[in-house]
C-alpha cells in the first residue's frame, strides 16, 4: 500500500471537500448520503452506477493497483489525499507532567508540601539568627523541610512514570488489537484479504455474516444481506439491504446475515462511527478487583487518619505540659509543625495508594505477558476473573482441534471410500470402472458442481503471487477433495452462475445455493429426471447428515440413477453416519434438486425481494432432496489438548464442551480429550433446552458434553451455570456465539476463525485458537490474583508496625525529652512509603505464573482477599517489627555509649546514632519481609522462582544499595549518625531484617487455632 500522506484526512480530521481531487464527489456529498439515509439524494446524484463511475471503479474488478507497467499507479494515494485514511482518531494521551500535575492535587500531598515550606522558612530564619555563633543543627533547619519537598518531588515522579508507562503499555496493546482486523476486497479482479486500516474509498468490499463493516459503504449486490444497525441507530431489528429501499452500510454495524458487496464510500474520521468517536476519550473501568482494593485502601486510610489525628492532638497537649517555659515562639512554632508534618507523613504511610497501583501493575504486566501466550486481552476484569474460573464451555472445532479438515471418508453415488482410495481407487469405482464412464464422469462432475458451487470458501492470491482456499476449515476440505478427483473449484465457478443463496446458519445447520447452469439435459435424462421449464436451475444443498437425510426422497445409484429412498437405504445411510461419527468424524450430507424459476426468490439478487424467505422458515432445501452422499471429515485433535484438560481438572476448573456435531462424534471426541468421564452427562441440545430449570440444576454437574447445540443452547447453558454459582469461561468464534460470550464471566474469542462480532463480544482473544491458551489464561488470572494478596500481606506489616512505632516514640519523646520527634522521622517515613508503595508493587506484581498455581481450587467469589494464613502472617511480623525497633529505640543508648553523640533535637532527644540503628533495621525488615511475602500460604520456600524475576531481584537490590547511601552519606538529611554505621551496626541490622524469615517459617508452623 502507498505510505499514508500527511493531509488533514490523514491526521485524524474529517475532510470536507479536495479542490484538486481527481474524483466528483466529495466527503461532505458522501456524509449526506448516510446520515441520514437519503436514497432520493444517491438517485440525484445518478444512482450507484454514477457513483461507482464518478470514483473510477470497475464493479466486477475493483481498484487497479498495478498498471501495465507492473508498477502501483497514484490512484490509491489519490483516494488517501481526497477521502483520508481509514483509521479512526486516537483519544488524546496524557503527558508526563499532566500525570505529575495530578498526582500533585493528591490533599495530602498539598498539606505535606504546605508544611514543609514552612519548615523551610523557618529553617532559613533560624539559620540568619543563628549568626556565626549559632550551631550546626540551627544553621541547617531548613534542609529538613527540602528534604520532605525532595521526597514528595520523588513520590509523584515514580507514582507519574508508572501511570505514564501503563498509559503506553494498553496503547500498545490497544493498536495490536486493531492491526489483526482484516477485510475482503477485490482489487485488480482478484479477491485479496487486506488490513482494515489499507482499505480506501472506491473499494469494493465483500460482507458476509459475521462481519462489523470497517466503512460506509452502498450495496452493490448480495443474497439476503442483513444488519444490526443497533449500535449507530438504536433499532434493534435487523435491516435487509436493498438497492430501492435501504442501500446504506454503516461502519461499526454488524452483518447477521447474507453475504454481498459494497462500493466504500466513507472511511475512518469521515464515517459514521469515525464522527461519533472524533472526540471522544474512553478511560479504562476499574476492575471488581480494583474496586474492592480501593474501598479496602479506604477503610485503612480512615483508620490510619484516626490515629494520625489522636498522635497530633495528644503530642500537643503532651507538648505544652511538658514544655520548657525558655522556648521562643519561633521553637514553639517549629515543633508545632514537626507535630503536623509527622501527623501528616503518619497519614501518608497509613494510606495504601499502592494497593490499587498493585492491581494496575500487574493487570498491565500480565497482559502485556499474556499476549506472548497467545491471549489478547479486551477488557482487564477479565483478567483477574478467569483465575477464578469454575468451569469452561469450549467449543470443538478449532479450539480443541487443529481446524485442519480433510475428507477422510465417505459414501457417494453408492461409491465407498477411505482417504486412501482418494483420489485413484475412488475414480476407478465411480467412473472408469462403469459400464458408461462418460456418463459417469459427467454425474460425478455435477456432484463435484454441487461442492464447488454451494460454499463461501474462495481462492485468494497471497502476498507472493500464489493461490490458496480461505474461508470455512470445512467448506475448504470439500474444495480440495473436489480438486483432488479431478473438478476444481474455479472451473465450477466459470461454467456455472449463482442465482441465490440461503447461507448457513447455527439454527438451520445447513446452506443451499440456486444455480442456473449450462445444459444437462442428457444427464438429467440419463439419471431418470424429467426434463423442461421446471428444471432449467439446481438447488444445491450441504450440512448437517441428519437434516439433509431426513428432507431427502431420493438419492443418487450406483449406476447413476435417481431412485427412491427405501427404509432400508435410509437405515444403510444412518448406519454410515454413525460408523463415522463413532471415528470422530465430522458428517455432511449434501444432495440436489432441479427446480424452476418459480421457486427462486431473488434472480436479480435483490435481498429485499417480497419473497424473500430470510426472516421465515425455509424448507425449499429439504423438501424432495436427491441425495448425492455423505462425507466424514477428520479434524485431528490438537496434542497438546487432553494435557491441558487434564490441568484444567486438576486445577478444580471442569470443562465442557458444546459442539454442533452428532451425538456418537461429540462422545468421541471428548472421550479423546478426556473431558468425558465414566459418570459424565452427554446430552443433545434440543432435549436440554427443555428441561425445567429445577432439572438443569440436577444435572448441570455432571453434564460434561452438549451435542447438535445451537449458539441458544450455549446461552441457555452459561446462565444456568451462573445462576447455580459457577464462574463460567466460554469460546465462540460465530456471531450467533455473540450472546453467550456476553452472559459469560469471561468469554474467549478465536483470534483466526472468529467472526468480528465474536470478537467484539470477547473479553480475550485466543490467538492462536488453542484451548491450551486457555488454560495459561487460568493460570495469569491466578497469578494476578496472588501478587495482589502478596501485596496486601506486604502493606498492611509495614502500616500496623510504622503507626504503633510512631505513636509510641512520639509521646515517649514528648513526655521525655520534651520534643515531639518519633523513632521514625518525616523524610525517613516518606521513603519507606517509597518502598512499600511504589517498589514494592512492582516487584511483587511481576511474580511470573508457575503451575503449582493449578494445584488448587479456584477462589470463591465471596471468598476474603486475606485469608487466615496472611492474618496470621500480618499480626506475627507486625509483633515482630515493632518489639525489635522498640528494643533497639529504649536500650539503644546504653548499649553503645560510646557511639550515642548527637541528638534529633539538637541537644535533647534521641541520640543520632540510635536513631540510624532503627531506621536502618525497620528498613531491612521491611526488604526481607518482601521476600517472605513471596508466599501467601504454608509454602516454606519463599525463594522460589525468584531467580526468575529480574525485576524483584532489581527492585530489591536497588533498595538495599540506596539504603546504604542514605545511612552513610546522607544521616544529615535523614537525621541519623553523619558517620554511618560500622560494620558490626550494619550486622545487627541485617541480623534483625533476616529474622523477618525466621518468624515466617515459625508462623507457617504454627497449628491452625
Amino acid at each position: 500500500m502507498p505510505d499514508q500522506h500527511s493531509s488533514d484526512g490523514a491526521e485524524g480530521q474529517p475532510l470536507t471537500s479536495s479542490s484538486s481531487s481527481k474524483f466528483e464527489l466529495t466527503p461532505t456529498q458522501f456524509n449526506e448520503l448516510v446520515d441520514p439515509k437519503s436514497p432520493e439524494k444517491l438517485q440525484a446524484l445518478g444512482g450507484i452506477a454514477a457513483v461507482l463511475s464518478k470514483l473510477h471503479v470497475d464493479a466486477a474488478k475493483g481498484l487497479t493497483t498495478v498498471n501495465a507497467a507492473g508498477q502501483q499507479p497514484i490512484d490509491l494515494s489519490a483516494r488517501q489525499d481526497t477521502y483520508g485514511i481509514n483509521e479512526l482518531p486516537q483519544p488524546k494521551e496524557k503527558s508526563l507532567l499532566e500525570f505529575m500535575w495530578n498526582a500533585m492535587k493528591d490533599k495530602i500531598l498539598i498539606i505535606l508540601s504546605v508544611a514543609a515550606v514552612f519548615e523551610i522558612g523557618i529553617g532559613i530564619y533560624k539559620t540568619f539568627s543563628a549568626g556565626e555563633a549559632g550551631e550546626a543543627a540551627e544553621a541547617a533547619g531548613w534542609i529538613d523541610g527540602l528534604a520532605i519537598v525532595l521526597a514528595i518531588i520523588i513520590v509523584v515522579m515514580v507514582g507519574s512514570v508508572n501511570d505514564y508507562r501503563k498509559q503506553a503499555q494498553f496503547r500498545k496493546l490497544n493498536n495490536f488489537g486493531r492491526s489483526l482486523v482484516t477485510v475482503k476486497v477485490i482489487r485488480d479482479g482478484q479477491q485479496v484479504v487486506i488490513p482494515a486500516k489499507d482499505l480506501v474509498v472506491g473499494d469494493v468490499c465483500i460482507v458476509e455474516a459475521g462481519d462489523v463493516l470497517p466503512a460506509d459503504g452502498i450495496f452493490l449486490d448480495g443474497f439476503n444481506v442483513q444488519c444490526d444497525e443497533s449500535s449507530q441507530t438504536g433499532e434493534p431489528m435487523s435491516i435487509n439491504k436493498s438497492h430501492e429501499k435501504d442501500p446504506f452500510f454503516l461502519s461499526g454495524t454488524k452483518v447477521t446475515n447474507g453475504v454481498g458487496r459494497m462500493i466504500t464510500i466513507a472511511i475512518g474520521p469521515n464515517s459514521m462511527s469515525g464522527r461519533s468517536l472524533l472526540a471522544l476519550e474512553v478511560e479504562p473501568d476499574d476492575t471488581p478487583l480494583q474496586e474492592k482494593l480501593s474501598r479496602l485502601a479506604d477503610l485503612i486510610a480512615k483508620v490510619g487518619g484516626a490515629a494520625a489525628v489522636i498522635m497530633v492532638v495528644l503530642l500537643i497537649i503532651l507538648y505544652f505540659i511538658f514544655r520548657d517555659p525558655s522556648w521562643t515562639v519561633v521553637d514553639i512554632v517549629k515543633d508545632m509543625l514537626d507535630v503536623i508534618i509527622s501527623g501528616v507523613t503518619l497519614i501518608v504511610v497509613a494510606v495504601p495508594e499502592g494497593l490499587p497501583l498493585a492491581v494496575t501493575l500487574s493487570l498491565a504486566y500480565a497482559t502485556i505477558r499474556m499476549l506472548k501466550d497467545q491471549n489478547l486481552v479486551r477488557h482487564l476484569m477479565a483478567c483477574e476473573t478467569m483465575g477464578n474460573a469454575t468451569t469452561i464451555c469450549s467449543d470443538k472445532t478449532g479450539t480443541l482441534t487443529l481446524n485442519r479438515m480433510t475428507v477422510v471418508a465417505g459414501v457417494v453415488s453408492e461409491v465407498e471410500f477411505e482417504l486412501d482410495d482418494i483420489p485413484s481407487t475412488f475414480l476407478n469405482q465411480a467412473v472408469t470402472g462403469r459400464p458408461q464412464p462418460d456418463l459417469h464422469n459427467k454425474i460425478l462432475e455435477l456432484i463435484s458442481t454441487s461442492l464447488n458451487m454451494n460454499s463461501t470458501a474462495t481462492e485468494t492470491t497471497k502476498a507472493d503471487g500464489s493461490r490458496e482456499f480461505s474461508g470455512s476449515k470445512t467448506e475448504i476440505a470439500l474444495l480440495q477433495f473436489t480438486e483432488k478427483i479431478g473438478f476444481p473449484y474455479s472451473v465450477s465457478r466459470e461454467s456455472n452462475k449463482v442465482v441465490e443463496i440461503v447461507p448457513f446458519s447455527s439454527q438451520r445447520k445447513r446452506m443451499s445455493t440456486f444455480v442456473k447452469t449450462g445444459d444437462r439435459t442428457s444427464v438429467f435424462e440419463s439419471m431418470g429426471l424429467p426434463v423442461g421449464k421446471d428444471t432449467e436451475f439446481i438447488l444445491f444443498t450441504k450440512g448437517a447428515s441428519e437434516i439433509i437425510l431426513g428432507g431427502a426422497t431420493r438419492y443418487v445409484n450406483s449406476d447413476g440413477k435417481v431412485v427412491p429412498l427405501d427404509k432400508a437405504r435410509r437405515a444403510q445411510f444412518e448406519e454410515s453416519i454413525n460408523s463415522f461419527a463413532s471415528q470422530a468424524l465430522r458428517t455432511i450430507a449434501f444432495g440436489f434438486r432441479p427446480v424452476g424459476a418459480s421457486e427462486i426468490t431473488s434472480q436479480n439478487a435483490d435481498s429485499d425481494s417480497e419473497a424473500s424467505t430470510a426472516n421465515g422458515e425455509d424448507n425449499r432445501d429439504v423438501t424432495d432432496i436427491i441425495l448425492f452422499g455423505i462425507v466424514g471429515i477428520q479434524d485431528p485433535l490438537r496434542p497438546e489438548v487432553p494435557g491441558a484438560v487434564k490441568q484444567c481438572q486438576k486445577a478444580g476448573v471442569r470443562v465442557r464442551m458444546v459442539t454442533g456435531d452428532n451425538l456418537a462424534t461429540a462422545r468421541a471426541i471428548a472421550r479423546g480429550c478426556g473431558i468425558l468421564t465414566r459418570d459424565g452427562v452427554v446430552m443433545e441440545g434440543p432435549q436440554f433446552r427443555q428441561l425445567s430449570p429445577e432439572e438443569m440444576d440436577e444435572i448441570l454437574p455432571r453434564l460434561q458434553v452438549l451435542a447438535r447445540s445451537s449458539p441458544n443452547d450455549k446461552q441457555i447453558l452459561v446462565n444456568a451455570l451462573r445462576r447455580i454459582g459457577e464462574t463460567v469461561a466460554v469460546t465462540g468464534d460465530g456471531t450467533n456465539d455473540a450472546p453467550a460470550l456476553k452472559a459469560a464471566d469471561v468469554g474467549f474469542s478465536m483470534g483466526i476463525a472468529g467472526t468480528e462480532v465474536a470478537k467484539e463480544a470477547s473479553d480475550i482473544v485466543l490467538m492462536d485458537d488453542n484451548f491450551a491458551s486457555l488454560v495459561k489464561a487460568v493460570m495469569w488470572g491466578r497469578s494476578v490474583y496472588d501478587s495482589v494478596r502478596k501485596f496486601l500481606q506486604f502493606q498492611l506489616t509495614v502500616n500496623v508496625s510504622a503507626v504503633v512505632i510512631t505513636l509510641f516514640t512520639s509521646v515517649y519523646s514528648t513526655v521525655v525529652y520534651k520534643l515531639p520527634v518519633p523513632a521514625l522521622t518525616a523524610i525517613q517515613l516518606l521513603w519507606v512509603n517509597l518502598i512499600m508503595d511504589t517498589f514494592a508493587a512492582l516487584a511483587l506484581a511481576t511474580d511470573p505464573p508457575t503451575p503449582a498455581l493449578l494445584n488448587r481450587r479456584p477462589s470463591s467469589r465471596s471468598e476474603s482477599l486475606i485469608s487466615f494464613d496472611m492474618w496470621r502472617m500480618i499480626i506475627g511480623q507486625g509483633i515482630y517489627q515493632i518489639v525489635a525497633c522498640l528494643f533497639l529505640y529504649l536500650a539503644g543508648p546504653s548499649l553503645w555509649p560510646a557511639k550515642a553523640t548527637g541528638h534529633q533535637g539538637g541537644d535533647e532527644g534521641l541520640d543520632l546514632h540510635t536513631a540510624a540503628m532503627v531506621f536502618n533495621t525497620f528498613v531491612m525488615m521491611q526488604a526481607f519481609n518482601e521476600i517472605n511475602a513471596r508466599s501467601i500460604t504454608r509454602d516454606f520456600n519463599v525463594f522460589a522462582g525468584i531467580h526468575r524475576n529480574f525485576i524483584f531481584i532489581g527492585i530489591w537490590v536497588g533498595t538495599f544499595v540506596m539504603q546504604v547511601v542514605l545511612i552513610q552519606f546522607l544521616g544529615f538529611v535523614f537525621k541519623t549518625d553523619p558517620a554511618g554505621l560500622d560494620g558490626v551496626d550494619w550486622a545487627i541490622c541485617i541480623a534483625f531484617g533476616a529474622g523477618s524469615l525466621l518468624v515466617g517459617v515459625l508462623i507457617r508452623l504454627l497449628p491452625d487455632w
